[in-house]
């Protein structure tokens, strides 16, 4: 009754929702689960810090999915852990009601380094198995089997979008008869006249797990290809434009005889500005072209990869218009080196230079440079990874945002989850991280098919703050804002939700938050008002996700 009463004297002091609705300091009982502290009847106006529009007659990118990869960690965990950690760990990252719901999950196709390469890859959860070791041998299908677990949980739990990706081909195709180049390797590591070769070997690993009714929607057959991976302590391979060119071909021949529906997802790019043509890498850079990796090696060019690939109609049509790379040191700006906004704004003018409904994926990220080692499963980590994604969605159009590795056991900032297990026997110690509960802000409420739509009011060009970002699901009937607040202060807003005839029947919006006290916690509803508007309270130093729509309009 008292609940009641307290409802109907918010309806009557309209003006105060934003101080009603924000969020109260709360307390865990015993079991884990929250206690709701009684808001005040009446209270004092609080200043709004943002007038926000929602405008979902302004539209932008579909976004395709959010996901991470199984590398290197998942086939130890998946070989030796207990069947209960590892349904823990897939429910962490897979399912929607237990975890962050992650859309899409990468599979390496090994190379072979876990029989030949233990002295150059000390690490052994560096290295990987491969399910052919010699070129006159047959295929060991019980090969990689912890990753082929986690495969299997990950489609069990409705993940839609599986992607083969490829840091290496066999051992038995390179030049070396290693994972990794030298400097004997020349432009790549991988023999020459190997291409299709190395093409049929893909498709026959494809047609193998679609038959296990595992088919793989994406085929990566190549990863940072511009990196020169000498001595690299990990599987790796570089390839010149030309290289690329022979491998992503041949690979694209033999899919079209296959029959298989696995579409090519390349380059897989190191970083944004090895992306750039050279002219729009000099408006970002001021002069110059980009000279990262194995460029100046005299082995040919390791850059200008939307040019080579959507600028090319015989490339463009083995990987259609869209272009897969990582966002390594793209997320920071500073005077003079807008990574968050400048350098995102000219890969779109870039990539639409070529074809105006080109697609953009990140499909690997962690957090590298000055700030990456360190273990840290805290907030400051996961505020900068989600104002990365921000603007990889907002500024760069991003229709896929990927993670790199799901679990780490290492002292750096990689992982999503993390565990001090290193071999059979060690504790099998799960540690999620807020980086994983801030993803899933993200990824469990913006499903495929979802549309970004227009949200204006904030200061986009503070690059800290508070910023935000709105997508609309039609066929579900949903809309979804997600906020990040860096500040040190609660964010005050009050939203107008336009452009959409659903957003009448919308009268609630569920409210979930991931901050220092919260794991994507779900709080009191936020009511919307007969006008579409909304008033509520971003938490200093949290990201919030509200959802609304669906079946009943409600949150």
């Amino acid at each position: 009754m008292k609940r009641k009463l307290i409802i109907i004297t918010l309806a009557a002091f309209t003006t105060v929702l934003g101080v009603c609705f924000g969020l109260a300091k709360e307390r865990q009982d015993k079991s884990g689960s929250p206690k709701e502290t009684e808001v005040p009847a009446v209270q004092q106006p609080v200043p709004r810090d943002a007038m926000i529009t929602v405008d979902a007659s302004v539209r932008y990118q579909t976004i395709d999915n959010f996901g991470a990869s199984d590398a290197w960690s998942i086939d130890p965990l998946g070989k030796h852990w207990t069947e209960d950690n590892k349904n823990r760990v897939a429910d962490l990252l897979f399912s929607r009601e237990r975890g962050i719901g992650l859309t899409a999950w990468r599979f390496n196709i090994g190379a072979g380094s876990a029989e030949t390469d233990q002295e150059r890859i000390p690490d052994p959860w560096r290295r990987a198995e491969a399910f052919k070791m010699s070129e006159e041998g047959s295929y060991d299908w019980s090969r990689q089997s912890g990753q082929q677990w986690f495969l299997q949980a990950a489609k069990a739990r409705g993940v839609d979008t599986l992607i083969a990706f490829v840091n290496s081909p066999p051992v038995w195709m390179t030049k070396n008869g290693h994972a990794s180049p030298d400097s004997s390797s020349g432009s790549t590591n991988l023999k020459e006249g190997y291409e299709d070769l190395f093409a049929a070997f893909l498709i026959d690993v494809l047609e193998h797990f679609q038959q296990e009714g595992l088919a793989f929607q994406y085929i990566s057959p190549i990863n940072e290809p511009t990196w020169d991976w000498n001595g690299a302590r990990q599987e790796g391979n570089r390839y010149n434009n030309d290289d690329l060119k022979r491998v992503i071909l041949a690979l694209h021949r033999q899919l079209q005889k296959s029959g298989l529906d696995a579409q090519i997802s390349a380059p897989d790019g190191v970083e944004i500005s090895a992306l750039l043509d050279d002219e729009y890498y000099q408006m970002f850079a001021g002069s110059g072209q980009y000279t990262g990796g194995f460029n100046g090696s005299g082995n040919g060019e390791y850059r200008e990869y939307i040019k080579h690939l959507l600028g090319d109609p015989e490339l463009k049509e083995a990987v259609g218009n869209k272009i897969a790379s990582h966002s390594y040191w793209s997320d920071y700006s500073k005077s003079g080196d807008d990574r968050l906004g400048r350098l995102r704004e000219l890969l779109q003018e870039n990539m639409k230079k070529y074809d105006p409904e080109a697609k953009y994926w990140v499909t690997e990220y962690c957090i590298l440079g000055d700030y990456g080692p360190g273990r840290d499963l805290g907030m400051d980590p996961a505020l900068h990874v989600a104002r990365t994604i921000h603007y990889d969605l907002t500024m760069a159009n991003a229709a896929a945002w990927q993670w790199w590795t799901a679990v780490s056991k290492v002292d750096y900032k990689d992982g999503l989850i993390y565990t001090d297990f290193n071999e059979a026997g060690d504790e099998q110690n799960i540690l999620t991280s807020k980086i994983l509960w801030t993803l899933g802000n993200y990824s469990r409420f913006v499903r495929p098919g979802a549309k970004r739509i227009s949200l204006t009011g904030l200061d986009e060009q503070a690059r800290s703050g508070l910023l935000g970002s709105a997508y609309i699901h039609d066929q579900e009937q949903t809309v979804t804002m997600v906020f990040v607040n860096d500040s040190e202060e609660e964010k005050h807003i009050q939203v107008s939700l336009e452009g959409w005839d659903e957003a009448r029947s919308i009268s609630a919006m569920e409210y979930y938050v991931t901050s220092a006290d919260h794991d994507l916690a779900k709080r009191r509803d936020v009511l919307v008002r007969d006008d579409h508007t909304l008033e509520a309270v971003i938490p200093a130093k949290s990201v919030v996700t509200m959802t609304g729509g669906g079946a009943g309009g409600g949150g």
